[in-house]
């Protein structure tokens, strides 16, 4: 089986609940992260621990790829630019300090979510965070791509598109939506986790590729919903 999740935004919580919830086998299955792991949320740094340890223990299944979000704390601790501090990062910092009291082992999480990649190919998808510029080859992505607005994403004609990826569909997250749909080019899998200002809005979802049907938890409803992606 193959899955994808996004955005999780610090839902520790969530994360954990959809991977017990859908019975995910590591050792078999495909699970790719696309970014956007930290901010907003609570437990980022227990977010990030989960993930590192999943794709440590099993490189060939699990990837995780960066999102803006780790782009901006990549920034922070590169250059000094603060912009991160206002997104999110200065409560990722102290959850940070409080997951990890041992700076070395603090400091090796974030490097690996600092030095994660754009994008990841398999045999029948493409997944990245935000979306791809149809102008430059996969493997040489400007990094500019990780903040790409749906607007600009779902302008660029599904032709196009799959002559980059040389027709694979590309799977992605960023901008949030209410429901998942496919367009047969592409397909949006953020649901808001820690995101929308409503929070009975809010949701993160895991999706199954395999069978194109997603669970997705409302923490607001404490409960997990299975959905259908829509085709349009």
């Amino acid at each position: 089986m193959k899955y994808f999740i996004t955005d999780i935004h610090g839902d520790y919580r969530g994360l954990e609940l959809l991977l017990k919830h859908v019975n995910v086998d590591f050792s078999k299955d495909q699970l790719v992260f696309g970014g956007d792991m930290i901010n907003r949320g609570r437990e980022s740094g227990k977010v990030l621990h989960k993930i590192k340890e999943l794709a440590d223990t099993y490189p060939n299944n699990v990837i995780a790829l960066i999102g803006n979000h780790e782009e901006m704390m990549r920034d922070y601790y590169r250059i000094g630019d603060k912009l991160w501090l206002s997104h999110g990062g200065s409560d990722t910092l102290r959850d940070l300090e409080k997951t990890f009291p041992n700076e070395s082992e603090r400091n090796e999480h974030i490097e690996w979510a600092c030095n994660l990649p754009l994008v990841f190919l398999d045999d029948e998808f493409v997944y990245t965070h935000a979306g791809l510029n149809p102008y430059e080859p996969l493997d040489k992505q400007s990094r500019d791509i990780l903040w790409m607005s749906e607007t600009d994403f779902y302008s660029i004609p599904k032709e196009s598109l799959l002559s980059l990826t040389r027709g694979k569909p590309v799977i992605h997250g960023h901008t949030p939506v209410e429901r998942i749909y496919f367009d047969g080019a592409r397909m949006n899998c953020d649901l808001g986790s820690n995101t929308y200002l409503i929070e009975e809005e809010r949701g993160l979802g895991l999706v199954c590729l395999t069978d194109m049907t997603y669970s997705v938890y409302k923490p607001a409803l404490k409960k997990i919903e299975r959905r259908k992606v829509g085709r349009i």
